[in-house]
Formats: C-alpha cells, sequence, structure tokens
C-alpha cells in the first residue's frame, strides 16, 4: 500500500507542481503584448483491475493548452486591417487639407485676385508704366505661388513613394520572423504555445499593412500566409519578397510586386487594404486630385490672360505676346504624355478648349488595328484618328500620334497634371501688355469661325469678307477698296496682307465679316475690361466655374474627404476595441483568477505532499513490524 500511496502523492505532487508552473508563467506574461493565457489539462489514470475492482491510479499532465478562439482572432486581424487603412487615410488627408489651408495655398486665389485688382487699376490708366508693372509684379506672383504649392504637393508624393518602400522593407522583415517560427514547430513537438503567441504577435503587426489570411499546412505544424487577395508571402518553411518596381508607362508611379523566381508578378494595390493600400490612394488618387486641379487652373487662367493679349495691340502697336508661357507649346504638348522609356511612339496633346477640360488620366491604347482611350471615369471609348499626323479629339483636347503606339501598348495622357509646376511669367517689358483691343466694331460674324491678327504690319485697318456660297473670302480697307481678290475658304494658313498677317478658321457663316484696327489709340483700355471680367467669367467646366471656383472646388473636396476619413475611422476604431476585447475575454490573463488558481494549486501541493508523507510512515511502520 506504501509503494501506491507514494505512486499516487508523486503524481499529484508533480500535477500540481506542473499548475503552479503554469500559473506563474501567466502572472509573470500579464503584461506581455501577445501573449495568451495557458492552462494545464488534467485527466486521470486508467485504473488498475485488483481483486475485483477497479482502482484509481492518480492523475497525469495531458497538456498546456493555449486559450485562443481562432474566429475571434481572424476578426482583429481584419478590423485591425480596416483600421489602421482609415486611420492613415484620416491622417494623410489632415496633411492635405493643412496644406490647403496653409498661408502658401491661400495665397493662390489672393494673387489671383489681387492680379484683376491690379488690371483695373491700369485701366483706370491704360498707358501708366508703374500700373503696368505692377501687373507683372502681380503675374509673377501668381505663377509663383502655383509653383510653390505644386512643388509642396509634389515633395508629399515623393514622401508617399519612401514610406511604401519602408513598409514594404517591414513586411518582408515580418515574413522572414514567420518562416523561422514555422521552422522551430516543424523541427520540434507540439504543442507550440508560446511560438503560436510570437506567430499571431507577427500576424497582428503584418495586419496593420495589408489584408492578412491564414492557413494551416496538411500534416504540418506550420502556416501559410497569404496578403491581399490571395498573394502568398510565406508557404510553410519558405517565405517569398516583396518589391516596390517601376511602374509603367510612368516609372515614377510605382508598383507593388512579388519575387517570383528571376520574374516579378504585379500585384494589384486595390485589394491589398491596410496602411499600404491608404497609401497607395494617397498617390494614385488624391494627390493627382490636386495637381490636376491645380494644373486645370494654371492652363485656364494662363491661357485665357494670353488669349486676350493676342486679341490685342500693346503700347508700340504690335499684336499683345504672351503674359504667361504658352499652355501649348512644344514641350508642354509632349510633356502631357506618358509614355513606356524603351517606346518608339510619339504622342502630343493640345489644349484646345479649356471648358471642355478634365482632371484626371486618359489611357490612350492600341491592339493592333484599333485605338481606344480609357476615360478617368473608366468610360472606354474608341477612337478613329484622321489626318497626318493621325489626330483626335477629346474633352478640349487635341491628341497628335505623331508615331504610331506598337501593338499593346499603353501610353498615359495627363492634361493638366505638371501645368502647376510649369507655368511660367514670360514677359519682362510692361509696355507690351495689350491694352487695345484691335477687334472693330465694323465685325458682322453670325458663325462660329475665329479670328486673329498674328503679327500688325503697315496695313493698320482693313476687313474680312466670306462670299455668300460661303467658300470664298477677300479682303478690303475699311471702305470697300480690294486688297486681297478672293480666295478659297477657309484659308489653308496664316493670311499676310500689306505686311500684317492673321489667321482665319472654319465655320463662318455667309456673308461674315471680321475687321480689325490696329491704329493705337491713346487711353484705349477695351482688352483691359475683357481681361477683367474673367475673374468672373465662368471659362472652365462647360461654363459652370470660373478659375477660382475649381481651387475653392478641390479645397472642400478634400475638406469633405477628410471628414468622412475621421467617421470611417472611428467607426473602424469601435469594431477594433470590441474586437480586441472579444480576443482579451479568451485569451487574456485575469490576475483575480490566477491567485485564486495558485492558492488552490498550492494546497493541492500541500495535500499530496502528505499522501508521499503517509505512503513513507506507513512503509516504515511495516518494516519496523519485519
Amino acid at each position: 500500500m506504501g509503494l501506491d500511496l507514494l505512486h499516487l502523492g508523486t503524481q499529484g505532487v508533480l500535477t500540481a507542481q506542473r499548475q503552479l508552473n503554469t500559473t506563474s508563467h501567466n502572472i509573470n506574461n500579464v503584461n506581455t503584448e501577445g501573449f495568451s493565457r495557458q492552462s494545464v489539462v488534467q485527466e486521470t489514470n486508467m485504473p488498475h483491475w485488483v481483486s475485483g475492482a477497479n482502482l484509481g491510479a492518480g492523475v497525469h499532465v495531458a497538456a498546456v493548452r493555449r486559450s485562443f478562439d481562432q474566429f475571434a482572432t481572424n476578426e482583429l486581424n481584419l478590423s485591425t486591417t480596416n483600421l489602421n487603412y482609415s486611420m492613415d487615410t484620416e491622417a494623410n488627408l489632415d496633411v492635405l487639407t493643412n496644406m490647403m489651408s496653409s498661408i502658401g495655398a491661400k495665397r493662390i486665389p489672393e494673387n489671383i485676385n489681387d492680379w484683376f485688382d491690379a488690371v483695373k487699376t491700369l485701366a483706370d490708366s491704360p498707358n501708366e508704366i508703374g500700373a503696368r508693372k505692377v501687373v507683372l509684379e502681380k503675374s509673377r506672383l501668381v505663377s509663383q505661388s502655383l509653383n510653390d504649392f505644386y512643388e509642396n504637393v509634389r515633395q508629399q508624393n515623393s514622401d508617399v513613394n519612401k514610406k511604401m518602400d519602408l513598409t514594404v522593407e517591414r513586411m518582408n522583415g515580418i515574413a522572414l520572423e514567420l518562416k523561422e517560427i514555422n521552422q522551430m514547430m516543424v523541427k520540434t513537438p507540439g504543442p507550440h504555445n508560446d511560438l503560436m503567441d510570437r506567430h499571431e504577435k507577427l500576424i497582428k503587426e503584418l495586419s496593420q499593412y495589408t489584408k492578412v489570411t491564414i492557413t494551416k499546412r496538411d500534416n504540418e505544424n506550420a502556416f501559410n500566409v497569404l496578403i491581399g487577395g490571395g498573394h502568398m508571402l510565406v508557404s510553410g518553411t519558405n517565405a517569398s519578397e516583396l518589391k516596390m518596381i517601376a511602374g509603367s508607362p510612368d516609372p515614377l508611379q510605382r508598383r507593388l510586386a512579388m519575387v517570383e523566381g528571376k520574374g516579378m508578378k504585379a500585384i494589384q494595390h486595390d485589394s491589398i487594404g491596410g496602411k499600404l493600400s491608404s497609401l497607395f490612394e494617397l498617390r494614385d488618387s488624391t494627390i493627382p486630385t490636386i495637381m490636376d486641379e491645380l494644373g486645370r487652373v494654371s492652363v485656364g487662367f494662363s491661357s485665357e490672360v494670353n488669349r486676350l493679349q493676342s486679341q490685342a495691340i500693346d503700347l508700340r502697336g504690335q499684336v499683345g505676346a504672351n503674359i504667361f508661357s504658352d499652355v501649348n507649346s512644344e514641350q508642354a504638348v509632349r510633356s502631357r504624355a506618358i509614355i513606356s522609356g524603351d517606346s518608339s511612339a510619339e504622342v502630343g496633346v493640345f489644349i484646345d478648349d479649356i471648358s471642355q477640360l478634365k482632371a484626371g488620366d486618359y489611357a490612350l491604347k492600341y491592339d493592333g488595328s484599333q485605338y481606344t482611350v480609357t476615360r478617368p471615369t473608366g468610360e472606354v471609348q474608341r477612337l478613329d484618328p484622321t489626318g497626318n499626323p493621325s489626330t483626335f479629339f477629346l474633352d478640349g483636347m487635341r491628341v497628335e500620334i505623331r508615331e504610331p503606339l506598337s501593338a499593346g501598348e499603353r501610353v498615359l495622357l495627363r492634361p493638366t497634371r505638371i501645368a502647376a509646376g510649369t507655368m511660367k511669367l514670360e514677359m519682362n517689358e510692361a509696355e507690351k501688355i495689350a491694352a487695345q483691343s484691335y477687334a472693330s466694331s465694323a465685325t458682322f460674324a453670325t458663325g462660329n469661325a475665329k479670328f486673329k491678327v498674328l503679327q500688325a504690319g503697315p496695313l493698320k485697318e482693313f476687313q474680312v469678307v466670306i462670299s455668300p456660297a460661303a467658300n470664298q473670302f477677300a479682303v478690303l480697307d475699311m471702305k470697300g477698296k480690294m486688297l486681297l481678290e478672293p480666295q478659297t475658304y477657309p484659308p489653308q494658313g496664316p493670311v499676310t496682307v500689306g505686311g500684317t498677317t492673321f489667321e482665319l478658321s472654319g465655320g463662318a457663316a455667309a456673308n461674315d465679316k471680321f475687321a480689325a484696327n490696329l491704329v493705337p489709340s491713346e487711353g484705349d483700355n477695351g482688352n483691359l475690361l475683357l481681361m477683367q471680367g474673367l475673374q468672373t467669367r465662368k471659362v472652365m467646366d462647360e461654363g459652370r466655374s470660373t478659375v477660382i471656383d475649381l481651387y475653392q472646388n478641390v479645397n472642400t473636396e478634400i475638406g469633405l474627404k477628410k471628414a468622412t476619413a475621421s467617421r470611417l475611422s472611428e467607426v473602424s476604431r469601435v469594431e477594433n476595441e470590441a474586437a480586441q476585447s472579444r480576443v482579451a475575454s479568451v485569451a487574456g490573463v485575469n490576475l483575480d483568477e490566477e491567485a485564486a488558481n495558485m492558492m488552490k494549486f498550492q494546497q493541492a501541493y500541500m495535500a499530496s505532499s502528505r499522501i508521499m508523507k503517509a505512503a513513507d510512515e506507513t512503509f516504515n511502520s511495516i518494516l519496523q513490524l519485519s
């Protein structure tokens, strides 16, 4: 009996000791992030059949169980992804709204309004050189404020790319750590309670950056880790590598890819989720929207001012030159088409109608037989370019395909993306501001032809008359004397008569008449009044917006996005806190409960010790009897 008692007592002591050790482990790690409470599973030993009866054989430790709920853990990981996406989106939009409300940004509409005030002052005394110099200085401030703000936004875009690199670097580090944990699990028998805690802690961190899915490998103590829409980051004891690679056709629009052997597999970032998805959204959507709208402000303002300049004469009697850089300079035309570096294609994008101009990327594609373009809205349109070079018209743009695209090639058209950064003051002589309109009151036109004097010569007054059949035009002086015999209408290019060159487009109606008066008239401010009217003239968005409206609209849009992101962030925070509570209710350590367990297992330990002592005393008594 003594031996049986000793055996039972020993088992009781060892089991109670394991319980005490596990309880102590729980208490020690009460503040350890990611720790899951552990508990000892006790089981009764198989009984012994003795003299027709089953006699109890004591207890043993079957396992040390880790408390967890896989469903609650998965829910926490998903809510962590959503929370970090919404919080980062809110933070990023907060930075942009602060930029939009900064002193530098506010100078954009202020400087434009100051320019109109300066033009109004000049209109009161159009020949005053001092007032003209003020207009030029205000012009410089308009372009400078747009340049400065564009550079700030561009720098923000560069910072986003750097954050992406750091994020991907950390994700690769997590993948390697998960691989090492899997290797240890495979090499050692389970259960792997503390290793699983480390595994889940890393998964939770990874969930901050991207959406994560975990699957257990068949017949192995290891796990697969998939990110985004199902891309395998960790497969058992192997880890893949993520990289940011140059975009195509825009190398600066870098993409996420996974290394596969010697190649790369691009990952669509719209299914990634988490902080990484927020960064992609900021770089590819929000920042381009600001750049495009600032570009529309720049193009709309500068092109209209230059257009009015070209319709008037300066103090020297010459047709007005550009105040700002030409929106259709060869450099600007080529910069609007983003073409892959190894392509032989050449595309030029002219801006013909600012009222039709839209923000966003247009994707021009060629499949070998048909050109198509995808608008910023996602609408796909078939194209049939005509002429030489092949040309098509779209949303205020005139697009020339000077060298064809290869089959399957894609070119991005960005009509206003960098316009705010490239707008410059071209004029440096105040006398060249064109205050006097050359359009004569004798003009009578019912069609939609455009008449423009390109260069003033000795001929100062003349009229261009369209024939009754609208198929010819002639040039006469103001008394009706023929200066140029009837020519085919429309002319194929600029027309020069008496040293004065003009341009006349198609679209004139029968008997239309275009008259010009290039005789300088001191004090004439007709063109300045037209410039002043640009402040309230709705020349953008098909006649719905002024130039300043565009800036105010994008400012409002970013503010609304920020408010929406704040509300979504609060909802995500509540969901995440609820998910954390559910996990903690299962896996968290309760010190009161552990203290009670400590007392219970101490008593069990002491009681089992008494069994061992009783066995010893009984055995000694038997020895004494013998």
